[in-house]
C-alpha cells in the first residue's frame, strides 16, 4: 500500500507539475518506466491497433543486402515535435531507401484523432524489439531519431498532456538497443542537453548526432513551429541538399550557429557528433544504394 501511494503521488507530480520539476524519488529504481492514467477504452483499442499494424507492416530483411530500418519517435505531446518527427521520417526514409522498414511513434500532436502509435516505454521497446528481430545484426543498419524536450541530467522527457509522464536516460536507450541486438546504428536526438547520449553509445558501430552539447539547451521548440532549430537546419535544409548525413550535420551546425547569433540566443547550443568508422562505412554504402 505504501508503494501504491508513492506511485500515486509521483503520478500527480508527473502530470501536473512543470516539465522542469523533478520527483524526489525514482519509483522505478533506475529502470525505464512510466506513470500514466488509463486511456478511454476506444482510444486505447485504436492505438493498440495502430501499433500492431505498424509492427506487422515492417518488411523482412533481405539476406546478402544492406537494409536500413528506421524508428522515429516524438516523445512530447506538443505539435512541433510530431510535425518534426513526421517530416524528418519522410526525408530520412527517402534518403535511405527505407520504404516498408520504418516505424513512427508519437506522443500526439495535441489536435484531433491520433494518427500514429503512442510513444510509451512499452511501444518504444516493442518497436526496437521488432526491428531487432527482423535485422541481420551484422549486415543491416538501424537509424533512430528522437525529438522532445531534454533535461539537464541528459534524460529525454516523455509526456502526453495530463495523462503520461516519464523520462528516458541515455543508458535506458543504450540498454534497449543492446537487448534487441541492434549494433549498427545511427542515433539522432533533437532535444536540450542531448549530447549526453554520445558517451553511453559511442563505439565503432555507432553514429550519434545531437542538437546540443550535454550542458546546453537547444532552441526552437515552441509548439506553433514546424521544426526545432536543429530539425530545420539538419533535415529540412542541409540533408535535402547533401548526399551525406554526416556532412549534412556539419552544414546544419553552421546554420544553427548563424541563427543563434542573429537572434541573440545564448549560450549557443553547440550540436555534437560522434562517428564510428564502421557505422560511417555502412551509412555511406546505404546512401549510395538509395540514390
Amino acid at each position: 500500500m505504501r508503494r501504491f501511494w508513492l506511485l500515486l503521488a509521483t503520478l500527480g507530480l508527473a502530470l501536473i507539475a512543470p516539465a522542469s520539476a523533478q520527483p524526489q524519488r525514482d519509483p522505478f529504481n533506475g529502470q525505464f518506466g512510466v506513470v500514466a492514467l488509463a486511456r478511454p477504452p476506444a482510444e486505447a483499442a485504436r492505438l493498440a491497433q495502430l501499433m500492431g499494424d505498424a509492427l506487422a507492416g515492417l518488411q523482412p530483411q533481405r539476406p546478402g543486402q544492406l537494409d536500413v530500418y528506421m524508428i522515429t519517435a516524438s516523445l512530447w505531446g506538443d505539435p512541433v515535435f510530431e510535425r518534426e518527427a513526421t517530416q524528418a521520417e519522410a526525408i530520412l526514409r527517402e534518403h535511405l531507401g527505407a520504404d516498408g522498414r520504418s516505424i513512427l511513434l508519437s506522443a500526439g500532436g495535441g489536435q484531433g484523432e491520433r494518427a500514429y502509435p503512442a510513444a510509451t516505454p512499452d511501444d518504444i521497446a516493442a518497436a526496437i524489439g521488432r526491428v531487432g528481430s527482423l535485422i541481420d545484426p551484422n549486415e543491416d543498419l538501424v537509424v533512430l531519431f528522437i525529438t522532445s524536450h531534454g533535461v539537464p541530467d541528459g534524460s529525454i522527457a516523455l509526456r502526453e498532456h495530463n495523462r503520461l509522464g516519464a523520462s528516458m536516460r541515455p543508458t535506458h536507450f543504450r540498454d534497449l538497443l543492446a537487448q534487441a541486438g541492434i549494433r549498427n546504428r545511427v542515433v539522432i536526438v533533437s532535444a536540450c542537453f542531448s549530447g549526453a547520449f554520445i558517451a553511453p553509445l559511442m563505439d565503432d558501430n555507432t553514429i550519434v548526432l545531437t542538437a546540443a552539447a550535454p550542458d546546453r539547451s537547444s532552441f526552437g521548440c515552441q509548439p506553433q513551429r514546424d521544426w526545432t532549430f536543429f530539425g530545420d537546419a539538419y533535415f529540412n535544409q542541409a540533408l535535402r541538399n547533401n548526399g551525406s548525413m554526416v556532412s549534412a550535420f556539419d552544414d546544419a551546425k553552421v546554420l544553427i550557429e548563424r541563427w543563434e547569433r542573429e537572434q541573440n540566443l545564448t549560450p549557443p547550443s553547440n550540436p555534437q557528433r560522434f562517428v564510428g568508422s564502421r557505422a560511417a562505412d555502412m551509412l555511406r554504402r546505404a546512401e549510395r544504394a538509395a540514390r
